[in-house]
């Protein structure tokens, strides 16, 4: 997958928006005892955090697909983003577009509930 519907704008002005993605997945992730760690360095951010979420789900597809499952559930992925998602990247692996769908959802998460703050 690559980083075109990721905003990394966002990212690379403001780093606290990062670090509240960072918190999000570690705490999504770490419910199942899947440690995610992070360098700190925004321009590395979407390679870093996407190679290790495609690693866990590469192995969860394979050894334990009711956590797996568990995962999208927790992150509020449906199965018709991913169909979708699927039909847009035809020639990317399944468990690349859910990693960088878990991604753009933690994202969107953060910024909602940021935006949720000042109504």
């Amino acid at each position: 997958m690559d980083e075109k519907g990721l905003d990394l704008i966002q990212f690379n002005r403001n780093p606290d928006l990062l670090l509240q993605v960072v918190e999000q997945i570690k705490k999504d992730f770490g419910m199942f005892a899947i440690g995610i760690e992070f360098s700190g360095d925004p321009k590395q951010a979407y390679a870093e955090l996407f190679g290790q979420l495609h690693a866990h789900l590469k192995t969860l597809e394979h050894s334990n697909k009711q956590k797996f499952i568990s995962i999208l559930y927790r992150v509020d992925l449906s199965e018709q983003q991913i169909a979708k998602a699927m039909q847009q990247h035809p020639s990317d692996t399944f468990t690349a577009i859910v990693a960088d769908l878990i991604l753009k959802r933690e994202l969107q998460k953060v910024i909602l509930r940021n935006q949720s703050k000042y109504l």
